[in-house]
């Protein structure tokens, strides 16, 4: 304007003179736009313009903003979120119009140095104190969780029973269970009659830890039956828990949601027919200030887009996903098959005369941030906590999606699924619908499957070219990493006839090429079985699990499982410690294990000087029961035709539970394996093993009646002369037994601290174990017994035979590529400087 008004006064040379100034001034191309920003904040108005002055109030009208300039975007589109909570009274959705083009983004991102959080919550306000110290407060809404000032409350339950038995059963609130039993198909009995006059029977929850599931049955009613009370279950859900394919309910473990449970500080209760809250405050809480919110809706946000059109460049960096629920079970309950799977109603019977669904093709519980059909989105640096579902849903037709520097906590079920187990899925009929190329890296996931404890941290269904790196995954109570599905059962050509199927498949899944790699998982598995560290199922060429640290979880096996059907992949360079066997493989005759690859990992290693404790002489072999042990590399002189082995070994208490044997020296696998020998101890016994020929019919066993002394260090022996198997205790022969066959040596290393193919781990103590490859004299076993620990004991140790000698002197140190791996796994400082917004 300025400029025009300047040419209107000037002479034509002064017009020219200008005309080459602004030639030189302005560049000859195209001027680009500014890049699009809008701004929300929770004090902003909708009917503001977006601006960082003024802000709008909610993402759905920035959301709508962005439609009108991403169709022409010639940079990227930003929407920048103030600190505060943004209370969606409904769920956020995008679909294919709010999509980033021309190889540009939208981003929501939260504005630097604060915490913007989207909540599927309602405050809980008006609270009076009630009786036996709960308070109460008017509520209208129904929800599963309920957070009082940032921590999750606890629905009123039961203690947890520690035994099936039901003359023993557990404690119910302020009542005694006793004497219940199952009452056929329909429930239970039990002498606890009040249960009949509790309020509103149909919300309780009957709860149960099978094996590798956690599954809820729903009470259908509570009558009286004479000096009984007759709990009634909701079907056909009890029902598929009591005749499902797996693992089967039997009597319960706990019970949930009634308010004669409310007992204890920091549970609550929904009382919905009278419509109020219960809550009893944990110390320290004042109910007149506290705040507590509710979780209402089940979806957060939801990205959805069609084959056609997905949903595609949009980015969410530094944004917290907070307070939502999933409802489905409070009205059916959650009969659970693997991984937070539900059984359909539809199924078949197996040969078993089990219930199953066909093809494994069973209901994932549901996320409350979900994707699907959506390419190229990014979630960097965001928080996923205090969620009812699962985390996040990479589903259908997902592809080159990143999660990224993302803090994944008190979630009620698994962190984060992608794929599912759908006929689309483990045989699509469009190429487009499948899974891949997604990618999962520096992610910290923890303290998550909290309500629904079969769930995992990162759940992989049938996907293509999935990769999970750089995570660091701890305190669940299941596997840490689950990937595959089917057991083999979907894969081409099926898997073998113990596991039936109406029909094979002839072309196989799109399961492969999956990298799980430098991982650091650790304290998962403590509260289920039957899982691991790592968990695979089926076919998977390509796949590799390589360099992941992997220690300290309790429940078995706990480490690498190549479970059923498992076949193509990979396994090196894992370091795996603390765990009840570092690899595991369930094969049933599939000829699977064959085609994977497992070589130069590290197991059973633990740092240090903890594998080292004050010995019979020096220093000990000290054995925890989760897989500090030593293997010995198989050398021919290791597995004589004759032999004796001796050790001194130390309990501070004895073995108990279904498999109270513990294997003190071995070689050849286990006690059904052609060439295995073993000196073990049962209980408070000391035994010897040989199995000559292969299989239970040719296991031998000698045991001896006397018993063994805790806190005391006691010598073992067990020695072979081709016809007699004798046992000893203290240089004392205990047991015998006769066998008269030549042993045929074995190829396998020789274990000190565990059955060697991990089945047990040793706890205690074990020194001076020695091999000979010869029986000794019973007098010779005597004078073992009575030299060690003497001043001339080297002397005195009979060396005639002896070809191996372990006493444990020496200091372990961590080998270089130990090291490395233990380094590089887990979060890099890159995935840590995302985190430090929250």
């Amino acid at each position: 304007m300025c400029i025009q008004r300047n040419l209107a006064v000037m002479a034509p040379w002064g017009f020219l003179l200008m005309a080459g100034a602004c030639f030189l001034f302005f560049p000859s191309g195209p001027v680009k736009a500014a890049p699009t920003t809008f701004y929300v904040a929770p004090t902003g108005n909708d009917e503001n313009p977006g601006s960082e002055s003024e802000p709008f109030a909610t993402l759905e009208r920035a959301r709508d903003a962005v439609r009108k300039h991403n169709k022409t975007m010639d940079d990227d589109i930003t929407v920048v979120l103030r600190g505060g909570t943004y209370r969606l009274k409904r769920t956020l959705v995008f679909d294919p119009q709010d999509s980033g083009h021309h190889g540009h983004h939208v981003i929501y991102k939260a504005s630097p140095g604060e915490k913007p959080v989207l909540s599927g919550g309602v405050p809980i306000t008006g609270w009076k104190a009630d009786v036996d110290g709960r308070w109460k407060a008017r509520c209208d809404e129904h929800f599963r969780q309920l957070y009082v000032d940032g921590k999750r409350a606890v629905r009123a339950r039961s203690p947890e029973s520690k035994t099936d038995d039901p003359a023993h059963w557990t404690q119910c609130g302020i009542a005694y269970m006793p004497g219940v039993e199952l009452f056929g198909e329909q429930g239970y009995r039990t002498t606890e009659v009040a249960m009949a006059d509790w309020r509103n029977p149909g919300d309780i929850e009957i709860c149960y830890y099978v094996g590798w599931c956690h599954t809820r049955c729903k009470v259908e009613s509570i009558t009286r039956d004479g000096d009984h009370a007759l709990i009634r279950m909701v079907q056909p859900q009890f029902m598929l828990a009591r005749n499902k394919e797996g693992v089967r309910v039997s009597l319960p473990h706990y019970l949930e949601n009634a308010l004669e449970l409310l007992d204890e500080p920091g549970e609550w209760y929904l009382d919905r027919s009278a419509k109020v809250l219960y809550y009893k405050p944990r110390p320290g809480e004042n109910m007149e200030t506290a705040e507590v919110i509710a979780p209402l809706l089940e979806k957060l946000v939801e990205l959805r887009g069609t084959l056609e059109k997905p949903v595609e460049h949009i980015h969410f960096q530094g944004i917290t996903f907070r307070h939502a629920t999933w409802l489905e079970p409070s009205r059916v309950g959650v009969v659970e098959q693997q991984a937070n799977f539900q059984q359909q109603i539809i199924n078949r019977l197996d040969r078993m005369g089990h219930v199953c669904n066909v093809h494994n093709e069973v209901l994932k519980s549901p996320a409350n941030v979900i994707c699907r059909t959506a390419k190229h989105l990014r979630f960097e640096g965001c928080v996923f906590s205090q969620l009812g579902g699962a985390g996040i849903d990479l589903e259908y037709g997902s592809q080159e999606n990143v999660i990224t520097g993302c803090h994944f906590r008190d979630i009620s079920g698994s962190a984060i699924q992608i794929g599912d187990v759908q006929r689309s899925d483990h045989h699509p009929g469009d190429e487009r619908t499948i899974v891949k190329n997604n990618h999962v890296v520096g992610n910290l996931i923890e303290d998550c499957a909290v309500e629904y404890m079969g769930g995992v941290g990162i759940f992989v269904g049938y996907t293509d070219a999935t990769r999970i790196a750089h995570n660091e995954i701890r305190d669940l109570p299941y596997s840490g990493i689950s990937m595959g599905w089917g057991w083999g059962e979907e894969d081409a050509g099926g898997g073998f006839e113990g596991y039936y199927q109406p029909y094979k498949f002839k072309t196989p899944t799109p399961s492969g090429n999956n990298r799980v790699e430098y991982n650091h998982i650790h304290h998962v598995m403590s509260k289920l079985q039957d899982g691991g560290g790592i968990y695979t199922l089926g076919n998977m060429p390509g796949t590799m699990i390589r360099e992941n640290h992997i220690h300290d979880n309790p429940g078995v096996p706990g480490g690498v499982y190549l479970d059923e059907g498992s076949g193509f992949i990979e396994v090196t360079g894992n370091v795996v410690h603390g765990v009840s066997n570092w690899k595991a493989c369930n094969n049933h005759h599939q000829n699977r294990i064959a085609t994977c690859k497992i070589h130069d990992n590290w197991s059973n290693w633990r740092p240090g000087a903890e594998s080292r404790a004050p010995g019979k002489v020096g220093k000990a072999l000290l054995c925890d029961g989760m897989g500090n042990c030593v293997s010995v590399p198989h050398e021919d002189k290791l597995d004589p035709k004759n032999l004796s082995v001796e050790a001194w070994i130390q309990l501070s208490a004895y073995p108990v539970g279904k498999e109270p044997r513990r294997w003190i020296v071995n070689k050849n696998c286990h006690e059904f394996t052609a060439g295995h020998y073993a000196l073990i101890i049962d209980g408070k016994k000391v035994a010897g093993y040989l199995n000559i020929g292969g299989g239970q019919a040719n296991y031998h066993e000698a045991y001896s009646d006397e018993l063994l002394k805790l806190n005391h260090w006691h010598h073992l022996a067990m020695t072979y002369d081709g016809e007699t198997m004798r046992v000893y205790l203290d240089g004392r022969e205990v047991a015998s037994k006769q066998v008269g066959k030549e042993r045929s040596p074995g190829n396998t290393s020789l274990d000190i601290g565990r059955r060697q193919d991990g089945h047990v781990y040793f706890t205690g103590k074990i020194d001076e174990v020695r091999l000979y490859d010869r029986a000794l004299e019973p007098r010779e076993v005597q004078a073992n017994a009575a030299a060690t620990g003497s001043s001339d004991s080297q002397n005195a140790i009979v060396q005639q035979g002896l070809v191996g000698y372990w006493g444990f002197e020496d200091t372990p140190t961590i080998p270089r590529q130990v090291q490395e791996v233990i380094d590089h796994a887990g979060l890099l400082p890159r995935h840590r400087d995302l985190m430090k917004h929250e």
